[in-house]
């Protein structure tokens, strides 16, 4: 029997030939087993945690909420549920205090009939010169300033200048370096003639402060006149002690 002239073709076409049976199918990678785990929080809310960890599952992970027992079921892959719970780890902390200094600031263009304005808090001083280069006024007057101590999760309110008060909802963010004001409203008080007194929102927002660096928030133009009104608020964190009750 003579050999074929073309010994490399014809294996080429022998092998192309064989039964789909006779080869061998590379080995797929198969998932790893799902694991079910129970977070229990000791602190925080467990409805809040469920907002966090929901976008950390995968597409076959589930998540039950149990709020009677303030609890999540998570079912996932192992490394998935070990991210979980690192991230709950991470949220379920300490309500911390929290002191929110406050300041209600007038701005005008000059110096009131009643004499020059009152002199603006030292540390308050370097927002005044701020001010001074975004807008045109000239003179900043401190109505108010007050230092509102709370736990996050505590709601905080306080009467500014005899006219106004200031509540918010100290809420975590998720970061040591800041806190959230979540509800922040500021109304304007007044007595109708039978001495029942009355509210008026003219500031309503939500943010986040930055520990130890002031905040200034413009509220807008006093009724019937050319001046404006500025909330400057900073929050510091303090040490768990007496007086820390949402209010102080």
């Amino acid at each position: 029997m003579r050999a074929p002239l073309f010994p490399g073709l014809l294996a080429a076409a022998l092998l192309l030939a064989a039964p789909a049976a006779a080869r061998t199918p590379a080995p797929r990678p198969t998932a790893g087993p799902d694991v079910v785990r129970v977070f229990v929080l000791k602190h925080r809310k467990a409805e809040d945690a469920f907002l966090l960890v929901r976008p950390l599952l995968g597409a076959r992970g589930t998540i039950v909420l149990q709020t009677a027992t303030n609890a999540l079921t998570v079912r996932d892959s192992v490394r998935t549920v070990e991210r979980v719970a690192q991230a709950v780890s991470a949220f379920d902390l300490p309500p911390r205090a929290i002191a929110v200094s406050v300041s209600l600031i007038r701005a005008t263009h000059a110096p009131g009939p009643g004499g020059p304005p009152a002199p603006v808090a030292e540390r308050f001083r370097g927002v005044a010169d701020r001010l001074r280069s975004l807008f045109n006024f000239t003179e900043y007057a401190s109505l108010d300033e007050v230092v509102l101590q709370g736990l996050e999760g505590d709601p905080v309110s306080w009467t500014l200048g005899g006219s106004f008060r200031v509540e918010f909802l100290l809420e975590p963010t998720g970061g040591r370096e800041s806190v959230r004001l979540r509800n922040l409203v500021l109304a304007r008080l007044r007595r109708d003639e039978a001495g029942n007194e009355t509210a008026r929102d003219i500031a309503r927002t939500s943010l986040n402060l930055r520990m130890r660096e002031p905040f200034v928030l413009g509220i807008g133009r006093e009724e019937g006149g050319g001046a404006a009104l500025f909330l400057v608020l900073t929050a510091d964190p303090v040490e768990s002690g007496p007086g820390i009750a949402g209010r102080r």
